[in-house]
Order: C-alpha cells, then sequence, then structure tokens
C-alpha cells in the first residue's frame, strides 16, 4: 500500500484488538442477556443457504424490511448511503433516465447504460438476476430482506458479480390472512400507497399473496421560458428521435406502479413450488439536468462552435446546408439563437431547456422456483425465470430552448434463465456443499437518437444483441475442527455474444467535416472512408459480430472460531465481466470496417480479504471488520473521444481498504455505525487512454462513514414512541473516468430524521421525516463535453433538496 495510507489501516487493528479484548471480558462475566437489550440475530442466504450473518465468512450488510422503513428508504439505491465502500447511483452521464442503477462496490462497477456493457455489480431478486442496469432500480415492496454482498461473487453468483452482488429477498406469502398498507404524502406533491395482503386459499396447502405500490410526486426543477426565445425558430419535432420533444414543465418527478404477485404450492412435506411474476410501469420526465458553461467561441473548435460559426456565415456553407429530416440550412440565419452562457440560469432548480423530457419503462418477469428436500441432508433447488424490458428515455441535456444536445435512447430486452442447485451436508453436517448448473439467453436491441447541434449530427444507431451463457459451479466448507474451517469453490463460465451494430449519422457531418457535402454525389475519395460505399450515412462496420469468452474463477478460504461468538477469516475470490462492441460511433474508423478497434476485453478481479465477525458485552454489541486488496485488470470505461463516448480497456488498479460495522443495544436506544475507507489507484493506463494515472477510479470516495441513532419507548398498553437519526458521508468523488473539475461531488454529510407514534404491535403507525434536513445539494452525476472535438458544453445532475413526509401504516 501506499505509505501516506498505512496510517488508516491502523484503524482496523485497534478495533481488532478492542474486539478481543471485549470477547475476553464476556468470557469471564458469562451473563445472558434481556432480548430487549441484545442485537437480534440477522439471517442471510449469501451461500445459498440459511446461515446466520455472524458464520458467513463474507464481508455483508443486511437490511431488514423493518429497518429500510424506519430509516426511510423505499428503492434499491438509497441504501449505499448506509454501507461503507457502496456507491450507487441512478443515472448516466448522457441519459435522461433515473432508472439506470449505477452500482460500485469496493470501487468496481458501471456508470453506463449501454447494451453492451455488462453490470459490474449483479441484482438478484429471489434468486433471479436481472441483466441490464436499466430497471434494476427496483422498489423494494413487500421486502424481507436486502444483502450487499462485497467482493467479487464469480463462484456462486457469477458473471458480472465482479464488484459485489446485491441479494434482494421478498417476502413469502403467510400461512395466516394478514394485510399491511400505508400511505405516505409529501414535499412536491408527494403521494404514495403500498399495500400488500396474504390469503391462504387451501389451508397449508396453497398461499396467496399480491403486493403493489403506486408512487407520484412533482419534480423539484423547473423549465421555465427563456426570454431571448421570442421571434426565433427551431427544428424540434422534425428529428427522428426515439420519444415525443414537447418538453414538459418539470423535471425529477416520479410516477410509477409496481405489483407483484405469489402463489405458493406446499405439495408435501418435502415439496414446494413458489410461482411469483412482477410488473413496474414508469411514465415521469427526465432526470434535471443543470447547465454549467458553455464553449461555443470560434477558439474553443467544438461542434457549438460550428454551429454558431454557420449562423454568422463564418462557416464553409456546406457545412450547414441542407441538413437531413430537416431539409433546410441555417448558413446566415438570423432568426435562430446563438449558443452561449446566456443558457446558464444561475439556479439548479431551474433551466431553459426544451426537446425531449420523458423517462418511460415498462418491465415485467415471472419465475417458478422449485424447492425439493431429498433427505435430511439433501435438497435440490430449481429456479426457472423469464422477464421483458421495455423502455424510451430522453433528455436535453444541453439545457438550451431548442436540440442543442438532445438524446433519447429506446431499448428492448428479453432473458431466460435456469438454475438447478444441489444443496447438501454430509459428515454430520461438518462438509456443506452447494452445486449447480446456470443458463442464461438475451436478446434485445437499442436505438440512440441524439441530435446535436440542431441537427449538424443527428445520431440514428440501431443496435442487436444476443447473449448465451453457460456455467457450473460448486461450493464447499468443511468443519476441520470445532473451531477451524475450509472454503473452496469454483465456477466455470462459457459465453457467447453475438452483435450488429447499424450506427448512422443521418446529416453525414463526418463528411461534411471532410470537405464533403452530402447533398451533392460522392467522389470515390469520400466513399472510401464509409463502411457501406452505398450508404454515406452509415459509420458502424457492417456484418454480424461474434465474440465468445471462458471463465473459471475460484474462492478459497480458512475461518478460525475463537468463540461461538467470535470467527475471524481469510479468503480469496475471483470475478469476471465480460468484453463487448463499443457501439456509439459519430465518425468513420480507418479502416472504415475493421471491428477490432472497437472490441473491448472482460474484467478480472482477483480480492484477498481478512475479517473478523464478533458478538460482543452479552450480545449488545455486533462488531464486523473487514480488510481487503483487490488487483483490477482490463478495466472497461467510458471515454470520450471527441464526442463519441469509446469503451475501452483503461488498465490495471490497485485497491486497499478497510470496513467497519457495528450495532448496539441498550435497552430503548439502538446505535448503528460503519466506517469505509478506500486506497484506489491505477498502476498502469493502456495505450490510447488520454487522463492521467492519477485519477481516481469512477464513483470511488475515499472515506464513507454512517451514524445511526434508534429511540424507541413504550408509553403505555403497548403503544410506543420512536425516533430516528441518521448522519451518512461520502468524501469526494468522481462520475466519470476522465475526473472533470465541474462534475466532481465534494465531501457530502446528509442528515435525516423522523418520529413515529404507533400503536399495539405497530398495528397503526404514524411517521413524520425530514431527509435532507440541511438541505446539501451535490453533483451526483453529469456530461462534459467541454474540450477540443467536443460538443461543446458541460452539464450537471444535482441531489434533490430537502424533503419532508407523513406516512400511516395499519397492518394486521
Amino acid at each position: 500500500m501506499r505509505k501516506s495510507s498505512a496510517s488508516k489501516y491502523s484503524v482496523f487493528w485497534v478495533l481488532c484488538a478492542l474486539s478481543a479484548q471485549a470477547h475476553a471480558q464476556d468470557a469471564v462475566t458469562g451473563a445472558t442477556p434481556k432480548a430487549q437489550d441484545a442485537v437480534g440475530e440477522i439471517v442471510v442466504t449469501a451461500q445459498h443457504r440459511t446461515e446466520n450473518i455472524q458464520k458467513v465468512p463474507i464481508a455483508i450488510t443486511a437490511f431488514s424490511g423493518e429497518a429500510l422503513q424506519q430509516h426511510g428508504l423505499g428503492k434499491i439505491s438509497e441504501v449505499a448511503a448506509f454501507t461503507p465502500n457502496v456507491e450507487i447511483k441512478t443515472s448516466a452521464a448522457f441519459a435522461g433516465s433515473s432508472q439506470i442503477l449505477a452500482a460500485s462496490i469496493r470501487g468496481i462497477g458501471q456508470n453506463d447504460f449501454s447494451f453492451n456493457l455488462e453490470p459490474g455489480v449483479g441484482v438478484y431478486i429471489d434468486g433471479v438476476y436481472f441483466a441490464r442496469s436499466l430497471g434494476a432500480v427496483v422498489d423494494l415492496l413487500d421486502l424481507q430482506q436486502m444483502e450487499v454482498l462485497k467482493g467479487p461473487q464469480g463462484t456462486l453468483f457469477g458473471r458480472n458479480t465482479i464488484g459485489g452482488a446485491l441479494n434482494i429477498t421478498t417476502r413469502q406469502p403467510d400461512k395466516q390472512f394478514r394485510y399491511a398498507f400505508d400511505a405516505t404524502i409529501g414535499s412536491f406533491s408527494r403521494t404514495d400507497v403500498r399495500g400488500s395482503v396474504d390469503i391462504p386459499l387451501i389451508e397449508d396447502k396453497l398461499l396467496s399473496q399480491v403486493s403493489f405500490s403506486v408512487k407520484k410526486r412533482d419534480g423539484y426543477q423547473k423549465q421555465i421560458a427563456y426570454a431571448g426565445a421570442a421571434g426565433t425558430v427551431n427544428d424540434l419535432g422534425n428529428y427522428v428521435t426515439a420519444g415525443n420533444q414537447s418538453g414538459g414543465s418539470t423535471r425529477g418527478d416520479e410516477n410509477q406502479v409496481n405489483i407483484r404477485g405469489k402463489l405458493k404450492w406446499i405439495a408435501s412435506p418435502s415439496v414446494n413450488v413458489l410461482i411469483e411474476g412482477d410488473y413496474t410501469n414508469v411514465n415521469q420526465a427526465a432526470r434535471p439536468i443543470t447547465l454549467i458553461k458553455t464553449f461555443a467561441g470560434a477558439a474553443d473548435n467544438t461542434l457549438f462552435s460550428a454551429y454558431n460559426g454557420c449562423l454568422a456565415g463564418a462557416a464553409p456553407a456546406f457545412l450547414c446546408s441542407k441538413r437531413a429530416t430537416v431539409g433546410t440550412s441555417f448558413y446566415g440565419a438570423t432568426n435562430r439563437l446563438y449558443i452561449s452562457d446566456a443558457f446558464v440560469t444561475g439556479n439548479i432548480d431551474t433551466t431553459y431547456a426544451r426537446g425531449s423530457n420523458y423517462d418511460k419503462l415498462k418491465t415485467w418477469g415471472g419465475s417458478v422456483t422449485v424447492d425439493w428436500t431429498i433427505s435430511s441432508d439433501a435438497a435440490i433447488k430449481s429456479i426457472s425465470a423469464y422477464r421483458e424490458l421495455h423502455s424510451s428515455f430522453g433528455s436535453e441535456n444541453a439545457g438550451a430552448p431548442f436540440g442543442a444536445a438532445d438524446a433519447s435512447f429506446s431499448m428492448n430486452q428479453a432473458q431466460l434463465s435456469q438454475e438447478l442447485q444441489l444443496i447438501s451436508s454430509a459428515f454430520d453436517n461438518r462438509l456443506k456443499s452447494v452445486a449447480g448448473l446456470y443458463y442464461f439467453n438475451e436478446t434485445g436491441n437499442q436505438t440512440e437518437t441524439p441530435v446535436l447541434g440542431e441537427g449538424l449530427i443527428q445520431i440514428y444507431g440501431q443496435n442487436f444483441l444476443r447473449n448465451d451463457a453457460y456455467a457450473a459451479f460448486a461450493h464447499e466448507h468443511f468443519d476441520v475442527t470445532e473451531k477451524l474451517g475450509i472454503t473452496f469453490g469454483a465456477r466455470y463460465t462459457n459465453e457467447r455474444k453475438r452483435f450488429e451494430g447499424e450506427q448512422k449519422d443521418l446529416n453525414s457531418f463526418f463528411l461534411r467535416s471532410r470537405g464533403y457535402d452530402p447533398n451533392l454525389p460522392l467522389p470515390a475519395a469520400a466513399r472510401a472512408l464509409l463502411p457501406d460505399p452505398n450508404d454515406p450515412t452509415r459509420v458502424y462496420p457492417v456484418g454480424v459480430q461474434h465474440q465468445s469468452f471462458s471463465n473459471a474463477s475460484i474462492k478459497a478460504g480458512l475461518e478460525y472460531k475463537f468463540t461461538p461468538a467470535v470467527m475471524s477469516y481469510y479468503s480469496f475470490s475471483q470475478g469476471f465481466k465480460s468484453g463487448g462492441w463499443t457501439a456509439r460511433l459519430t465518425d468513420v474508423i480507418s479502416p472504415p470496417n475493421d471491428i477490432s478497434q472497437l472490441t473491448f476485453k472482460p474484467e478480472k478481479a482477483a480480492t484477498h480479504e481478512i475479517g473478523l465477525k464478533s458478538t460482543l458485552f452479552d450480545r449488545k454489541l455486533r462488531l464486523n471488520l473487514a480488510a481487503f486488496s483487490t488487483d483490477y485488470t482490463n478495466i472497461q470505461v467510458t471515454e470520450f473521444v471527441g464526442i463519441s463516448p469509446v469503451i475501452k480497456n483503461a488498465g490495471k488498479a490497485l485497491i486497499r481498504g478497510i470496513e467497519a460495522e457495528a450495532q448496539g443495544r441498550l435497552g430503548e436506544l439502538s446505535l448503528n455505525a460503519s466506517l469505509g475507507y478506500m486506497d484506489a489507484h491505477y498502476t498502469y493506463l493502456a495505450p490510447g487512454v488520454t487522463y492521467s494515472v492519477k485519477n481516481a477510479l469512477v464513483n470511488t470516495p475515499n472515506w464513507s462513514a454512517t451514524m445511526s441513532g434508534s429511540w424507541r419507548h413504550e408509553v403505555a398498553a403497548g403503544r410506543t414512541v420512536s425516533a430516528n437519526l441518521d448522519y451518512t458521508y461520502k468524501s469526494n468523488s468522481h462520475p466519470d473516468a476522465e475526473n472533470s473539475v465541474y462534475l466532481q461531488s465534494g465531501n457530502v454529510g446528509l442528515l435525516n430524521g423522523s418520529v413515529s407514534y404507533a400503536t399495539k404491535a405497530d398495528r397503526v403507525a404514524l411517521t413524520f421525516g425530514v431527509q435532507n434536513i440541511t438541505d446539501k445539494r451535490y453533483v451526483t452525476g453529469g456530461f462534459d463535453q467541454s474540450g477540443a472535438g467536443g460538443i461543446g458544453f458541460v452539464s450537471a445532475t444535482y441531489s434533490a433538496p430537502r424533503q419532508w413526509y407523513l406516512a400511516l401504516r395499519i397492518k394486521g
């Protein structure tokens, strides 16, 4: 590790020493705590079997449905604030959607939604893998538990869990009739309604459950009129886009419906069949976007410079001659707006943007899970699933009252998966084994339709993908003695991908910039530049492309139990994320059909980890510690080469860090605290990477911390009052590989709080809460196209302002 960070790691060893000392004190007292004074047991399924979290040699942060409700959390993305060394955002650089899960665990993840990129953090709901980052910002509806598994999970969870996994389990249908409903109102006309009903159809044989949520909230960024637009013209509505460019009045709203239904058949004492289906519909405005600065002067040499030059008559006439789909030229036009910093409103909650402003998503799926207990020592589980996703989203990203940087997209995807698991034990339960087979198939298409510089560039990019993956795995744990255990696991994956890209610039700006007018017959020299000499708009190589990948990942470890309440462990684990193709081009390559220039290799990670899990002071304190070191190779990043967002293997990095998590209980008071530190840096950059080896990894803050306190007091006859206060902290991070100074978050500390009143057994509860009490605003993402050859602007998305809510909950 770096000498400058060595002192940080001493914290880990100090905490280990304190834990050992506390364990020694427990051994002397031998007291049994009262239930209300003890931290509760947490049960997880991280190793495909039900286990106490303190017995699992993996760094895990687990949240129950009750805990998420207590913190006022309702989405998968919101748990990152309470988890050390985890960063989860819900947008990508130039996408208008808030349904993109840009998750990173211990510095490894993915911040792009492209169909050709795999996520670095796997999302699993009831054992079913969600393949796309788009659509993975799921509502935590009727949740039983959510587990954040840190580090590569390649053996049990497989491909694309190179950073870790989010393992979500929803509640099973109950054998008794029960119901739960809640309604929430709040800032920006927020109105949420959630509910679930469990109905036994045949006693102890056939059980059912239906859950739903409806969420509505107005946007917090207003689209305001630009006074200088009076008397001017634009071409909005005349381009080929993924949706309507009609604009709207606000951004950052919420409007979605979620439904989940379950049917459980208890066929016999040894066979259970669970049939599950879910549906989500999102129809809301795009995420907020704030223009920071424009770069549109002649000396800036950007696309916006060319646009302004056309209006001034200073650019070559053929550059802005008759534009495709629009059919007109704006050379020397006097009735159009110049691009400048006049479009900066000076208020992050207002924008002059017009054009695309929508975020639409429909996704649904179904699964059948069969659990068959063969004997007391063996069981088989089968998980069969099918899912579909259909989405379109768009945003004017430059904050202009016309199509300056209007980016819209559509995606359609279908996936089929089948997993078989054999879960067994032997030698008086000393050997615990999980072995299995896995198949995954995915097909789909993505169409990209950005309009830049009022039609100087008009991308129309259709992309088609098919992916087939096969895997076999085994995970073995053997207790050598009562105190010493060993773990070994392995997984072999074979993956085959097929891709066809048809990216075009309908206005052929790449030819215009070379001095050719696409409205005139092209000379042979111009046609020689084209992938298809008969199509002057096409920039992507012609043909169907194929790649295949195979990988063998292992996990090995040792565990030592000092006592039943204190366990230490060492593990080595590997992860793998497959490669693919760059799909987004605004210019031809040379030679024009050399697809090898557009491929990127799989990522790999290898992590060494040591940890200590302890329950101390008569179970009043749970303290878990971990330290890790990861070699991260062939890092896939999205880097802008001029206007084109190009996916490439950036190089190698070394990521080292520590984590500490504590939960304490003392009578009516519960305390939670966590601390994470990462020293993540590149050790090698590949040729062609334009930024420095000193750059920070994407979405990787050095420090993260949480302090949370909950107080619950019984006033009379089982009625209670409670209060909850949370403070979360993340140090500065960057959402882009280039580390733009405009887009860094800065150090972020957030304060949330709530107070509640509940009747006996929490049958009726009323909660008032405030999120972001101090109204801290910070950059969560953005788009830096300020350099020469770029589009010519910087815009950013800021976090939401302070919001209050009032929730009424009823259950029975």
